[in-house]
């Protein structure tokens, strides 16, 4: 399994509406709820395996550890890195 899988997945949604709000799309902000629910709704879609508890701890560890906001591949990077892609 490879970030790029989840990287690959359609963000249009998520450009989108960050674009809209005057953001920056290529950073991941852990504050944005929004933002946090997609990320683990595209992880949750390729990766059924991984509860949903235990994807959003993953996303919770990398957003202490990154700072928000953070750019976007580096951020999945992180949270693939704590679900052991």
């Amino acid at each position: 399994m490879h970030v790029n899988n989840i990287l690959n997945e359609d963000w249009s949604y998520y450009d989108h509406k960050k674009s809209s709000e005057g953001k920056d799309i290529l950073n991941f902000d852990c504050s944005e709820p929004w933002e946090v629910d997609y990320l683990a709704t595209i992880i949750e879609k390729l990766y059924p395996e991984y509860d949903e508890t235990i994807i959003r701890a993953a996303i919770a560890r990398c957003c202490k550890m990154a700072g928000t906001p953070s750019p976007r591949p580096n951020f999945v990077a992180c949270v693939a890195s704590k679900l052991w892609f």
